[in-house]
């Protein structure tokens, strides 16, 4: 247990360190692209980094595409050719069009000049009457303009520039970004979010941490009374927190808040779900297949295995799973990729 313990942390840290990297060589480009077009370097900067996987994507690697953006039907440049999620009228994943640039700066470019494109000013202008520095504002607006699919776009572009304090360079006009102060506008925030903090933290105080265990498919389970870490969910219980990061899919990290009423698993889910006659889920609107995983207490590599399924994808609304066979590959669901933006098709 002590090895695993050790090759996560490292991992952990390898993973910071490739994300410093990333945003020590393109942060630059991203403030440059600030001062043309009005986008925040943190927005950008984060953009990049969940969309490329910190340039190790094969498209950031091989295309120096950081923003999965598609050829497109006026494109004139270099092409990059790999699956996405385009099919053929017989319902198999054909490659996709991507573009192809001399540069990482060329990506970025791109990425600013779709978004001030005067076509879609009725869709993404609201986001350029924001202040340069509410990056909050500006993650929850990205999702409400239709930019992302994933309804956690947001969050996930909030933890990435507070991880990395990429507010920094949101600084108007600026260059000497090392040396930027949080504006008026980030002081507000930090305090709101000390506030709510404190405000959690005193609720958990009285009310929190209190666990009664269940079960679903037979497996022990318990329900996150929400602002709580796994770990801290882990020691309330006695359990290792790595068995239970182990057993629970898509729980990010030890130290990863968990939201009120997040199915926790304390032991190994089962392969199928323990009916005696067939069962099948029909997808609901904001359903992934880990959620669907957890509601039945299946293990997730199963689920998609029964059902043809790659690994990160949604699949689409009113679709059906079956959760205790596998199904032929014709009866596969239709799905579409996630954490696919939209792709500079139009």
């Amino acid at each position: 247990m002590l090895i695993c313990i050790l090759v996560i942390q490292v991992s952990g840290q390898a993973s910071r360190k490739q994300a410093e990297f990333y945003i020590q060589s393109y942060r630059q480009i991203a403030v440059t692209e600030m001062n043309r077009t009005g986008i925040p370097a943190s927005i950008k900067l984060a953009q990049a980094i969940l969309e490329s996987d910190m340039g190790r994507s094969d498209l950031a690697m091989l295309a120096n595409n950081h923003f999965g953006i598609k050829c497109g039907r006026d494109w004139q440049g270099d092409v990059f050719y790999k699956p996405d999620d385009e099919k053929d009228t017989s319902g198999v994943i054909v490659n996709s069009c991507f573009r192809s640039f001399p540069d990482v700066a060329s990506s970025f470019k791109a990425h600013s000049d779709f978004l001030t494109n005067p076509a879609k000013k009725a869709r993404y202008g609201p986001l350029f009457e924001l202040p340069l520095t509410d990056y909050k504002a500006w993650a929850h607006g990205l999702r409400k303009s239709g930019y992302a699919t994933d309804p956690a776009y947001p969050e996930k572009l909030i933890r990435i520039i507070e991880d990395y304090k990429l507010y920094l360079h949101d600084a108007p006009n600026g260059t000497d970004i090392v040396a930027a102060q949080p504006t008026e506008n980030h002081i507000k925030i930090a305090e709101k979010d000390k506030l709510e903090k404190q405000g959690v933290e005193k609720k958990n105080s009285k009310n929190a941490l209190k666990y009664k265990v269940s079960s679903i498919n037979g497996v022990p389970m318990v329900y996150a009374v929400g602002a709580e870490t796994l770990r801290e969910l882990s020691e309330k219980l006695g359990n290792d927190v790595y068995d239970i990061l182990e057993y629970n899919e898509e729980v990010k990290g030890a130290d990863s808040s968990l939201d009120t009423g997040e199915i926790i698993f304390l032991a190994r889910k089962k392969k199928s779900y323990d009916v005696s006659e067939t069962a099948y889920h029909m997808v609901a609107d904001g359903e992934t297949p880990y959620k669907i995983s957890q509601k039945y207490g299946i293990r997730l590599e199963s689920l998609l295995a029964k059902n043809h399924l790659p690994d990160e994808v949604r699949v689409h609304v009113g679709e059906r799973l079956s959760l205790t066979h596998a199904i032929s590959k014709k009866e596969t669901p239709k799905y579409s990729w996630m954490e696919r933006f939209e792709k500079f098709l139009e």
